[in-house]
């Protein structure tokens, strides 16, 4: 059913009042903005953030008639909409939603308008941690294969609903989709043709009521699939294994466990070949094998694959490897914004660690980091927040536990000494690892500002 739904049924904007509820300033809020606009609806914007942070956005969309509501929210533009495109960061339970609802708007989400759209095959990639690196690792085998693709959602500076007058049936449309994302397609129940599933680990539970709901948010990604969808699955992690024996499609699932990937219902297993790679720790290699499995499925060669395996150098902000200076490799992981991530980020070094973290919580458990810390870590600087409040007392009864120093240098309010202090701390043959664990509002912008800063620090040495 979603097939014939998908790219025949663009909604007609034309002359409604279209609200963009949060414009910010990595593409989604702007692409809504301009598509609305491009369409002939009455655009209006409206974003609590004030107009000072927002500029680089409104310059963007400068030329567009779009009325600008900055620093603020105003019950009058809720009841004066008919519809309101939100932002995968706006609550589904904002009672700005819930004004805009009772007076007969549309809640619609930009991904939502993108799918209804989108002539070509949408490939989706979601999961706690990985998404990213496999999405763009996907994006990078099937380009190389001559296919026309494309690559967008949950991706930082891109405009996915730009893309469209650029795709035609023929195109192979890569989306990196987060949970929040994922709920825009409920109210359509439509899914892509291809789902990809990374893992699922607790995250976003100050958002969601508990893992169940955040679990089912990002179960939208297959759930409303024909038998013709193709849906693969971390066999590896429980959850993922769990909804692979629930999709309606063909469905795959990749098992570094196993060592390759397998239908479902089958023995019959396909080794994992791909394993020359300058990308660290094992979850990478669980990233490579579902973007490596998918790309089978779609049709690559293994040729292909494998050579753009081994000249895939990662993403900014993942365990980003971007300069070695006096024999410290200074690793950019600020996209770490939970303690399983910092945690995967510790097991893929093997060198001594200087670790540089901290910020604030999301109200996760802290799992294996604080073990990890004072197993991996000589040397750990943090930077303050509610999360480093939560952490500092964990590394200490971690330390007691096994009987070794604490290795915590300090808390820090400002960045700048922070960084400094951890770097007179280096020694040569150090992996100096920026892995945050926590989120980064308050002191940046957010984690790929907070990356871009350290990054810049670094490289102005």
């Amino acid at each position: 059913m979603q097939e014939e739904k998908r790219g025949n049924c663009a909604m007609d904007l034309r002359g409604k009042r279209v609200l963009v509820m949060g414009l910010g300033l990595q593409g989604s809020g702007m692409a809504a903005a301009r598509y609305a606009a491009q369409q002939g609806a009455q655009v209006r914007v409206t974003d609590m953030k004030s107009p000072e942070i927002l500029a680089p956005s409104v310059k963007a969309l400068a030329g567009l008639p779009i009325e600008f509501i900055l620093g603020q929210h105003r019950d009058e533009d809720f009841i004066w909409a008919e519809m309101v495109i939100r932002n995968p960061g706006v609550p589904r339970t904002s009672r700005y939603l819930l004004l805009a609802q009772e007076h007969g708007a549309r809640i619609e989400m930009e991904i939502g308008l993108f799918f209804l759209a989108c002539p070509g095959r949408i490939i989706g990639v979601t999961g706690t941690r990985g998404k990213t690196t496999t999405a763009s690792l996907l994006y990078e085998i099937l380009r190389a294969s001559g296919a026309p693709t494309m690559l967008g959602g949950n991706v930082a500076g891109v405009e996915t609903l730009s893309l469209l007058p650029q795709i035609t049936r023929e195109t192979q449309v890569v989306l990196e989709l987060s949970s929040w994302q994922l709920e825009g397609l409920e109210p359509h129940q439509i899914s892509p043709a291809v789902a990809v599933m990374t893992n699922i680990y607790p995250d976003h539970l100050n958002t969601y009521s508990g893992m169940e709901e955040y679990a089912e948010a990002k179960a939208n990604i297959f759930r409303h699939q024909t038998s013709e969808g193709l849906a693969i699955f971390n066999y590896d992690n429980p959850w993922t294994r769990r909804f692979g024996e629930e999709a309606p499609g063909q469905t795959w699932f990749g098992s570094l466990e196993r060592g390759g990937s397998f239908a479902r219902g089958s023995q019959e297993l396909e080794p994992f070949l791909f394993y020359d790679t300058p990308l660290p720790g094992r979850h990478n290699r669980e990233n490579i094998l579902l973007a490596t499995t998918t790309a089978r499925r779609l049709g690559v060669r293994d040729e292909v694959i494998a050579e753009t395996v081994r000249r895939f150098n990662g993403i900014p902000h993942r365990l980003h490897e971007f300069r070695e200076r006096h024999g410290v490799r200074f690793i950019n992981d600020s996209a770490s914004t939970t303690p399983v991530a910092g945690q995967v980020a510790l097991e893929a070094f093997n060198s001594p660690i200087l670790l540089f973290a901290g910020g604030n919580t999301k109200h996760l458990p802290l799992e294996l980091w604080p073990q990890r810390i004072v197993e991996r870590c000589r040397d750990v600087v943090l930077l303050a927040g509610s999360g480093t409040d939560e952490l500092v007392p964990a590394i200490q009864a971690e330390a007691d536990k096994q009987e070794k120093n604490n290795p915590v240098r300090g808390v820090f309010t400002d960045f700048r000494q922070a960084l400094e202090t951890a770097l007179e701390l280096a020694r040569p043959g150090d992996v100096f690892l920026f892995s945050p664990g926590f989120t980064s509002f308050g002191m940046f912008l957010n984690e790929f500002d907070r990356g871009d800063q350290f990054v810049a620090a670094i490289q102005a040495l």
